[in-house]
């Protein structure tokens, strides 16, 4: 509340004024207005100014809560002390009464740090470094496709090279037979000739040996029989079923079993530097008549020859 101080010489000035607007003459308005004006200093409390302003009871002290008194409740509010002053405030508060620090201790929120703005240049940089980028890499998928469809793929070991060598017929220089019919020697085997063949003379063939040899070394990777080629021939003679190979350079034995047909059959060995080979009658096959001929009691072979290298 403020006090105005109005003196009695305001007032007297304010009625000659009035007065004065007709000389000599007092009006009844300014009567009646001088008898009805209440006097100012009736209006107002005066005081001096070196005398402080009267002690207001308004003031809420700690403690007070503006919904409680408007409510007309007494409720005692929570204070909470300045962690500055030591000063009691109420717990709402955001800022002591009395120095005016914060009441919270806690972190104040902190401003997210401002994005980076970057300038024309540099924008324009990472244009083209990002399109320097990707002409590197389309190049790189051209080469690879171009080189997967061109190039043959390469290994970085090397094998071992092996030269293949060229299988070739080996000659015997000699042969020797357990038994044979004079005129049908051994021999006829390997002499080339179609209309000469070997005759065993003991019972149907059944342990008949033939022995082959050879004037150097030789490596031996197969062995072919014939029987006779003419049906009556083949017929009529014993023909060679059971067989067991044996080499000079190996202690290993083939054996097996031929068909009973008159085409080449040819048996699988593998020996290193043989100089002789034995071919020993195991099992045989019977004779048949031919029409009205009667079958033989011998085992008849047309040939026989060695396929291998030199050694």
């Amino acid at each position: 509340m403020f006090h105005i101080v109005h003196g009695s010489a305001t007032r007297t000035c304010a009625i000659n004024d009035m007065r004065g607007t007709i000389p000599g003459e007092t009006t009844p308005e300014v009567r009646r207005m001088d008898k009805d004006t209440p006097d100012f200093d009736d209006l107002f409390e005066p005081f001096e100014l070196d005398e402080g302003p009267p002690p207001s009871s308004d003031r809420p002290e700690p403690g007070y809560h503006p919904a409680a008194a408007s409510a007309g409740a007494v409720t005692d509010v929570t204070t909470v002390a300045c962690p500055s002053c030591g000063s009691a405030n109420p717990e709402y508060n955001r800022h002591c009464e009395q120095c005016g620090a914060r009441l919270s201790q806690e972190s104040l929120p902190v401003a997210p740090p401002p994005t980076l703005r970057t300038s024309p240049g540099a924008r324009a940089l990472g244009v083209l470094a990002a399109m320097i980028l990707l002409v590197a890499l389309a190049a790189l998928v051209f080469n690879v496709f171009r080189g997967d469809s061109t190039a043959q793929p390469t290994s970085t070991t090397s094998a071992p090279t092996t030269i293949p060598v060229a299988v070739k017929e080996l000659f015997a220089s000699s042969v020797d037979a357990s038994s044979f019919l004079a005129g049908w020697e051994p021999e006829n085997l390997i002499d080339g000739d179609p209309s000469t063949h070997w005759n065993d003379e003991s019972l149907h063939g059944i342990g008949a040996v033939l022995t082959f040899t050879f004037s150097d070394p030789v490596s031996i990777t197969e062995i072919e029989l014939q029987n006779l080629l003419d049906d009556e021939g083949f017929k009529r003679n014993y023909k060679i079923q059971g067989y067991l190979i044996t080499t000079d350079d190996l202690t290993v034995d083939f054996s097996g079993r031929l068909d009973n047909v008159n085409d080449p059959q040819r048996i699988p060995i593998a020996s290193l530097g043989t100089r002789e080979l034995t071919i020993q009658v195991m099992s045989t096959y019977p004779a048949e008549s031919a029409g009205d001929k009667p079958p033989f009691d011998e085992l008849a072979l047309l040939s026989v020859q060695f396929f291998g290298t030199d050694t």
